[in-house]
């Protein structure tokens, strides 16, 4: 793939909408495995933001020598919450979407996704992450769902 047809979206990540709970997602912790796992990691707890108020926590994590990811994390009800990644490439969010599913999950089937991208072509369905296997593997999924997505 040239560099020229790389498409960046905003991904968002979140446990099964039928078992919104699954992954008790708790900002503070999450904070703290991110730190933790990606030394140069930073994160600010932002408050409640948004038209319908949800408790934020905004993130920077280095995935790569001089590539950083930007992200947001969510929980409208305690417990409930999505993690999103802006403006990545599938490659880039792959990386993140690998650690959410082998650090955060409680079970690496309970990841699920969809795009902004997707989302503003009409398309609401969601997309189950990869239950095992490598980013790569993780990108090609992210890939498939994209070019599914930009065909609406």
């Amino acid at each position: 793939m040239n560099e020229q047809s790389v498409i960046r979206t905003t991904f968002v990540f979140h446990p099964p909408l039928d078992d919104a709970l699954a992954w008790n997602l708790n900002l503070e912790d999450l904070a703290q495995r991110i730190e933790q796992s990606f030394p140069e990691a930073s994160t600010k707890n932002e408050g409640e933001l948004g038209p319908r108020p949800s408790a934020t926590l905004s993130f920077e994590v280095q995935i790569a020598d001089g590539v950083w990811l930007e992200g947001l994390a969510t929980t409208s009800f305690e417990g409930m919450g999505s993690v999103m990644i802006l403006g990545a490439s599938a490659e880039e969010a792959a990386v993140f979407a690998a650690w959410l599913r082998d650090s955060v999950a409680p079970f690496p089937e309970l990841v699920e996704f969809s795009s902004e991208l997707a989302m503003n072509n009409g398309d609401e369905s969601v997309w189950r992450l990869p239950e095992s296997g490598s980013v790569e593997e993780i990108a090609e999924a992210l890939h498939r769902h994209l070019e599914a997505a930009d065909q609406l």
